[in-house]
């Protein structure tokens, strides 16, 4: 049985959708915790655990949404912008993990990364994007 190109678009789409979705609970969720610290250690080894799983799976999701992208019918500047802002963070969130970097350079990349400007720029340009066609 052959796949069509729309299905898969289709599917990939849904998949990153929620593979996002899940991967960022990460910060709500660290900052209700935050309000309650300090953590016994139990939690602070989940969200040490949570961190990393956060990290691969905006990298799975960033990768699927690109299959995403290539399979779909969609494309407009809205869509091709959102794109951008993923690569972006996506780059942003992998370099923050490497030991390469000094601390102050991680810093600067961690406020870049966790702007909540940039989140809701990306989630603004995805809605408009599917919305305009």
């Amino acid at each position: 049985m052959f796949l069509s190109r729309e299905w898969i678009g289709e599917i990939t789409g849904l998949v990153a959708l929620l593979m996002f979705v899940a991967a960022n609970v990460y910060y709500p969720a660290r900052l209700i915790a935050n309000q309650y610290r300090p953590w016994p250690r139990d939690i602070a080894i989940f969200f040490k655990k949570y961190l990393d799983l956060h990290m691969w799976m905006n990298v799975v999701a960033f990768a699927v949404m690109s299959v995403h992208a290539y399979c779909t019918k969609d494309r407009n500047i809205f869509l091709y912008g959102s794109l951008l802002v993923t690569v972006w963070l996506t780059l942003a969130g992998i370099l923050m993990r490497t030991k390469r970097f000094s601390s102050d350079t991680k810093k600067q990349m961690r406020l870049i990364h966790t702007q909540q400007t940039i989140f809701v720029v990306w989630l603004v340009l995805l809605i408009l994007g599917h919305i305009v066609e």
